[in-house]
């Protein structure tokens, strides 16, 4: 079983750097399809100087994980909602919880 905490940090690492690749891999078919019809959305403007990824309470199988990426002046809040199938964290959801 791998750790659901790397398995987050790597996806917000992908994010920042539009690792395109790496973020398709991580999705459910459902969570994919949702992803991509959010589109890109605005982007915070300047350097990514702060990310995080936060755990949160599980509920069941489901494990929240909100992305937190921000600037110097603004940050925005990704949520998640992750899986583990067949050994390997893969997230089911997603939602813009705060806009940069």
């Amino acid at each position: 079983m791998s750790d659901l905490q790397e398995a987050a940090n790597q996806f917000i690492e992908n994010l920042v750097t539009q690792n395109v690749a790496g973020l398709m891999s991580t999705f459910t078919p459902e969570a994919m399809q949702k992803a991509m019809s959010m589109g890109q959305g605005p982007q915070a403007q300047g350097p990514v100087t702060h990310k995080e990824a936060k755990l949160l309470p599980a509920d069941g199988d489901n494990h929240p994980v909100d992305l937190v990426v921000g600037t110097d002046a603004q940050q925005g809040i990704i949520g998640t909602v992750w899986r583990e199938i067949d050994g390997v964290w893969k997230v089911a959801d997603i939602e813009v919880k705060q806009q940069p």
